[in-house]
């Protein structure tokens, strides 16, 4: 750009500034500061979980199982969290139905077109109240999800911002109105994401433990088929009615019980297990598009050693027992090709026990910006990264902590009680909640070519803000271009009309 255009821009700003401080009550300045603290944060359980509405969380609440509610603590600090409930072993898509369904007070709908291919119901569980009030592109949402939790959110966030076409058409064949959920133009109701220990291009676990994985597989669907027609529904439900997992009016416990033990919920491909594969991750990333408007987090685990003589990796001294026999055949499974043809190679020996820590950084075909101190190497733990600029459109990974898969959310004892302490596990929460404080105090540009610490970012984001300028496309400002008379007077009009419109209006028919 220019120095001319440079001094416009601030000139225009400053008189932006100027004239708004002259026209505005004061209480109104007040209100465009930014808080202390980050828009509301829904938590989103991976595999076998549950949130606020399950009854179990209760007595043993999913994030934070061993050191109390981590939600709870939160709340008492200031915070707006909650802990969204979403099928334990359904698939992704389903997941973000049920997500939306809860957070808007709705019926799920997982559209007729999935609905149809996966042979089941198109309409699940109903929800009378929201998960809380007002959730909107001017009261966003920050995403944080463990495990799966992280396929179920960026699913969810993909079709908030694209819809989809497939489904729209099928609910209108059908004589229907299609989910808002599928009509997409909602990406900027969510502020930023953050995965937790999240398989963003699978795990090796279903591969080198296939025995113990279909053994859970089967083991869980059996426990769902028991659970979901009981009395126990209200303490831990697997919310698979689309499956017909449920007690009919009028059906005794046996015939329920008849019922859905002849169904076969995993021979429908529509699960967990398979959207954990590889090959299944990998389809499912390039269905998904980064959203430029959107701070993207990522937080992944390392609880492996790499021995000095050999060069092999195991699991650490101080992993969780359960892990260690999963982790130990995940170290070793490399030189392998899926049956999808991708190749495995030793960068995906390192792992959580649960989750290659290099699945776990951000999906392979995103942009990443590892996060690291200048001239260090190897994984790092630091909470808090204050002088770092975050930047939206791109995954922010946090330094690889020496974490198992069930230290993320404190949920299981250990050895290495340090690291499962309260006063730990609540560090590291605090942290990521001042990342999300600090991102939503500084919203990001949908810009793609205007960086957060471009000299003109602020003056830009500030008259975006206020309506004054909406860029060249929807994704593009040009910031070195010459501003013309034309667009010279069009952001005067849009000035002039947002400043009129902050003027508190008085019909001269109302005398008072």
């Amino acid at each position: 750009m220019t120095r001319r255009n440079k001094r416009f821009l601030s000139l225009l700003l400053a008189l932006t500034l100027a004239v708004s401080l002259c026209v505005l009550p004061a209480a109104a300045a007040d209100q465009t500061c930014p808080s202390s603290k980050s828009d509301p944060v829904v938590f989103v359980h991976g595999l076998m979980g549950w949130g606020e509405r399950a009854g179990l969380n209760s007595v043993l609440p999913y994030w934070g199982m061993t050191t109390g509610s981590l939600t709870a603590y939160l709340n008492s600090l200031g915070y707006e969290t909650y802990s969204a409930t979403v099928g334990p072993i359904s698939s992704a898509w389903d997941r973000a139905c049920e997500l939306y369904a809860q957070l808007t007070g709705t019926t799920v709908d997982y559209g007729a077109a999935h609905a149809a291919e996966y042979g089941h119901a198109r309409y699940g569980a109903t929800y009378d109240k929201p998960l809380f009030e007002g959730w909107s592109a001017s009261k966003k949402i920050n995403l944080v999800g463990h495990s799966f939790g992280g396929a179920t959110t960026r699913l969810f966030l993909e079709l908030m911002a694209n819809g989809n076409a497939e489904e729209v058409a099928a609910a209108k064949a059908a004589g229907t109105t299609p989910s808002p959920l599928f009509t997409g133009g909602k990406s900027s109701w969510v502020h930023s994401m953050t995965e937790v220990a999240a398989p963003h291009n699978g795990t090796t676990f279903l591969e080198c433990c296939d025995n113990m994985a279909q053994f859970a597989a089967e083991a869980s669907t059996a426990m769902a088929k028991l659970l979901d027609i009981s009395d126990f529904k209200g303490v831990y439900d697997f919310q698979l009615e689309q499956f017909g997992f449920y007690r009919k009016d009028g059906e005794t416990v046996l015939e329920a019980l008849d019922r859905v033990l002849h169904s076969d919920f995993l021979s429908h491909n529509d699960n967990v297990f398979r959207d954990l594969t590889i090959d299944r991750a990998l389809e499912l990333n390039d269905d998904i598009e980064i959203q430029p408007n959107v701070y993207y987090f990522s937080y992944a685990g390392d609880k492996t050693r790499q021995s000095s003589a050999t060069g092999e990796r195991t699991s650490a001294v101080d992993m969780t027992p359960l892990f260690v026999p999963f982790a130990n055949k995940m170290c070793s499974y490399y030189d392998q090709t899926t049956a999808g043809g991708f190749r495995i190679d030793k960068t995906w020996a390192p792992n959580d026990g649960l989750v290659n820590t290099v699945s776990a950084l951000y999906p392979t075909d995103s942009a990443g910006r590892c996060l690291t101190k200048s001239g260090q190497t190897g994984y790092i733990q630091q909470d808090g990264y204050s002088n770092v600029s975050y930047q939206p459109g791109v995954w922010n990974v946090m330094p690889v902590r020496h974490y198992d898969h069930g230290n993320f959310i404190a949920g299981m004892p250990v050895p290495d009680l340090a690291s499962q302490s309260v006063t730990a596990l609540r560090q590291f929460y605090l942290s990521l909640m001042g990342n999300l404080s600090h991102v939503s105090a500084a919203s990001g540009l949908p810009f793609t070519d205007v960086a957060a610490d471009r000299w003109s970012y602020t003056y830009i984001k500030q008259m975006y803000d206020a309506g004054v300028v909406s860029g060249m496309t929807p994704t593009t400002f040009e910031p070195a271009g010459d501003v013309t008379r034309a667009q010279f007077v069009t952001m005067l009009d849009n000035e002039t009309v947002r400043l009129l419109q902050q003027i508190p209006y008085k019909s001269p028919l109302i005398h008072t």
